[in-house]
């Protein structure tokens, strides 16, 4: 039905994110071959559409550039949690045509700063 074509101009990219911390994936789509507005999908895993989940959480923009016809997408998790790790979908689609992309992210706990030297703590005195 619809062909693969390379409507991204930015991919989002995989990411480490720090438990806590907030990360931000920027897609641009360039739309200068499209007849109307893209539709912009955030998908984790295989299936789970994570436009049902915006909130406090997940945070969606999105914005457009008349000069250069580039749309910028961006999906913001904040306060990374173990469960936003895993793989991530972006897909693109305008009419007959459509794109995708994957990314993964990893969740790291928060370093500790006491733990310079794990060492230093056992070291009889």
């Amino acid at each position: 039905m619809s062909e693969l074509s390379g409507l991204f101009v930015v991919k989002p990219e995989s990411v480490t994110a720090m438990k806590g911390k907030d990360i931000t994936f920027v897609s641009k789509v360039d739309s200068s071959a499209l007849t109307r507005k893209p539709v912009m999908k955030w998908v984790k895993g295989k299936w789970l559409d994570l436009s049902s989940k915006a909130g406090k959480h997940l945070q969606f923009k999105e914005s457009y550039d008349r000069n250069t016809k580039i749309y910028t997408y961006e999906m913001s998790i904040i306060k990374v949690v173990d469960g936003d790790a895993g793989g991530y979908r972006c897909e693109v689609t305008a009419k007959d045509k459509c794109d995708s992309c994957t990314f993964e992210v990893s969740v790291q706990a928060a370093q500790e700063d006491q733990q310079d030297n794990i060492l230093e703590a056992f070291k009889r005195s």
